[in-house]
């Protein structure tokens, strides 16, 4: 295997295929063959690098263009729509109002559903912060800031002028 080639490939490969890259170079590693080891090294450092730097440029990106590209290229469901709307129309709303706004009722998932929307759209919009409480993944802090203990919700300036830009604005 010409593994200079397939390492100037790194760039045009997709996600899925460099991490089975890296699974087939781990396994080269282990298999003793003192050539496919030195492969694998050279094949998993330049893995590595190709990473570092996507972290670096969506690190450098502002969350209202990564709002953006995730809508964009994953847009809103209608219910999506009706859970970002009423956030977008009533800041500082509690999740139980939220969940009248949105027409979810008296469910009590309207940050459960936000959440999922965010989660669903972690690849292109960071990863969540933690709960304050919960030490947990915070899915609906990537677009929304909660004020505590009253639970109440305010979308990120940034998120609403993503969401500007994508033709969904306050109403009120």
């Amino acid at each position: 295997m010409n593994i200079k080639k397939l390492i100037a490939s790194l760039p045009a490969r997709s996600e899925a295929e460099r991490s089975d890259m890296r699974l087939k170079a781990e396994a080269w590693l282990a298999s003793g063959d003192v050539e496919k080891a030195a492969q694998a090294a050279e094949l998993l450092s330049a893995l590595n690098d190709i990473e570092a730097a996507a972290i670096e440029v969506f690190e450098r990106t502002p969350l209202s263009k990564r709002v953006y590209e995730a809508f964009r290229r994953r847009p809103w469901s209608d219910n999506e729509r009706k859970l970002i709307q009423s956030l977008l129309d009533h800041p500082g709303s509690t999740t139980t109002e939220l969940n009248r706004l949105s027409g979810l009722g008296d469910n009590m998932v309207w940050q459960m559903h936000f959440g999922n929307m965010c989660k669903a759209r972690t690849d292109l919009l960071g990863p969540p912060p933690l709960a304050e409480k919960r030490g947990a993944p915070f899915w609906s802090g990537l677009l929304a800031d909660a004020e505590m203990p009253s639970n109440r919700f305010t979308m990120k300036p940034e998120a609403t002028e993503a969401f500007a830009r994508l033709g969904l604005k306050a109403t009120k």
